[in-house]
C-alpha cells in the first residue's frame, strides 16, 4: 500500500497529511486540495538516519512530562538537548525546534532520518494545529501504548514458535541420525515389516534425497508469496482479509488487536478535544490491515456523507452489536470519550483473552504431535526387534 503526502487548505491555511492509500479515491481526500505525492521508496531510503523506536518513545514520554509541567515547547527541547548525547537523537531534536521555531514545514526537514510516519504526522498536526501540548500527549500515549502491544503479541507467539522450530529439528535429526543406524537391520526383513517401519523408512529415504528440493520448493513458494504480496494490492488485500475473518483463532487475534490501536488512538484524540472525526482520521494511520482500513475509510466516507456514527459503524460490518450498542449510547447520551474509553478496554481484554486461548490450544497439540511421532518411532523401531527375538528363540 503506498503513502501519499496530501497538500489542502483548509479555513486559508495550508495543511499536508500522510495517508495510505490503495489508489487516489476521491472520496477519502480533504477538500481544497493543492497537491498529492507519493511517498516512493528510494534507494537514499537506506541512508537515513535511523532512530530507535525505543529510543523516540521515551524522548516524547520526556517531553510531554515537561509540556503537562507547564513547561513551554522550546524551553522542553532546549533541556533534552543539553541532556542528550545520542548524536542522532540531537540532530532530530534541533530540527523540529527549527521547524517549529521558523514555521518550516516538519515533514521536509525530517526527511532524512528513518522514522515512524505516524511521529511525523503527529508533529504536523502540532504544527498545522497549534495545540501542541495535546498532540505530544497524544503520541506520548500511543508509543508507549504501541510498544506494549507489540511485547504482548511478540511474547505470546514467541512460546508455539519455539515449539514449532524444536519439533521440526527433532524430526530432522531422528530421521538423519537415528533411523540410518537401524536401516541395514530392517532391510533384511523387508518383506515381513510391519506398516510402522515400512512408512517410517519411506520417510527416511525421503529426508535423505529429497529434503533439500522440499526446501526449496517451500522457500520458493515463499518468495513468490511475499512478492505477489509486496507488488499485487488484490493479492495482499486477499491475505489481510483472511487474517481477520477466515483463519480460524487468528483472525480474532489480528481483529481485536487493530480495533483495540483504532480505538485507543480515537480515546486519546477525543481526551485532547478532538472532534470525532479528526481523531477517526488519525486513528486509521495505525491500521496496517488493508481489509480493516478499507472498512474505516467506509466508515469515514458515511461520516462525511451526513450519516451519524452509529449507522457508520454498523454499515461496515466491522464490530459487533455490544461495540455498537456502546457507540450509540455515547452517542446519544454526548458521552463519547467514556464511551471510546470502554470500547477501547473491551478489544484489549478481547485480545488478551484470545492470545491466551491460542498459547493454550497451541502447547496440547504440538504435546499430541510429539507423542504420535515418539510412539510412531517406538513401534516402527521395536516391532521388528522383538519379532527377530521371538524368531531367534523358536
Amino acid at each position: 500500500m503506498k503513502k501519499y503526502k496530501i497538500k489542502y487548505l483548509n479555513n486559508n491555511s495550508a495543511h499536508t497529511i500522510i495517508t495510505k492509500l490503495d489508489g487516489i479515491d476521491k472520496n477519502n481526500l480533504p477538500k481544497n486540495i493543492v497537491s498529492i505525492e507519493p511517498i516512493e521508496f528510494s534507494i537514499n531510503d537506506l541512508f537515513k538516519k535511523r532512530v530507535k523506536r525505543k529510543e523516540l518513545s521515551f524522548l516524547f514520554y520526556e517531553l510531554n512530562l515537561m509540556l503537562q509541567s507547564n513547561i513551554t515547547f522550546n524551553d522542553s527541547l532546549n533541556i533534552l538537548i543539553k541532556n542528550k548525547k545520542d548524536k542522532t537523537i540531537l540532530e532530530f531534536l534541533k530540527k523540529v525546534q527549527i521547524a517549529f521555531s521558523n514555521s518550516k514545514p516538519i515533514d521536509e526537514l525530517l526527511k532524512e532520518f528513518k522514522i515512524d510516519y505516524i511521529i511525523v504526522s503527529f508533529l504536523k498536526l502540532s504544527q498545522d494545529s497549534g495545540s501542541i501540548k495535546a498532540n505530544i500527549n497524544a503520541l506520548s500515549k500511543l508509543l508507549i501504548q504501541s510498544d506494549e502491544i507489540k511485547k504482548t503479541f511478540s511474547k505470546s507467539m514467541s512460546y508455539p514458535i519455539i515449539l514449532l522450530v524444536s519439533f521440526l529439528f527433532s524430526m530432522i535429526s531422528i530421521f538423519y541420525f537415528v533411523i540410518p543406524k537401524f536401516k541395514v537391520i530392517f532391510t533384511q526383513f523387508d518383506s515381513q515389516l510391519p506398516f510402522a517401519t515400512r512408512s517410517l523408512l519411506f520417510v527416511e529415504n525421503i529426508f535423505q534425497n529429497y529434503l533439500h528440493f522440499i526446501f526449496l520448493i517451500f522457500f520458493a513458494i515463499i518468495v513468490l508469496i511475499i512478492y505477489f504480496y509486496k507488488s499485487n494490492e488484490d493479492f495482499s488485500f486477499f491475505i489481510h482479509k483472511a487474517l481477520v475473518s477466515k483463519v480460524p483463532i487468528m483472525k480474532d487475534v489480528f481483529l481485536n488487536m487493530e480495533m483495540y490501536k483504532f480505538f485507543y488512538v480515537i480515546k486519546i484524540m477525543l481526551d485532547s478535544n478532538y472532534e470525532f472525526h479528526k481523531a477517526l482520521t488519525s486513528a486509521k494511520l495505525l491500521i496496517n490491515n488493508k481489509y480493516v482500513l478499507d472498512r474505516i475509510r467506509l466508515i469515514e466516507n458515511l461520516l462525511y456523507n451526513g450519516k451519524n456514527i452509529n449507522e457508520s459503524f454498523s454499515k461496515s460490518i466491522l464490530v459487533d452489536d455490544i461495540i455498537l450498542n456502546l457507540i450509540n449510547t455515547g452517542e446519544i447520551s454526548n458521552s463519547l470519550p467514556i464511551t471510546i474509553s470502554e470500547i477501547s478496554k473491551i478489544y484489549k481484554d478481547r485480545f488478551d483473552n484470545k492470545v491466551n486461548k491460542l498459547i493454550n490450544l497451541i502447547q496440547p497439540i504440538f504435546l499430541v504431535l510429539i507423542m504420535a511421532l515418539i510412539l510412531w518411532i517406538v513401534l516402527a523401531i521395536f516391532v521388528p526387534i522383538w519379532d527377530m527375538g521371538n524368531m531367534i528363540k523358536m
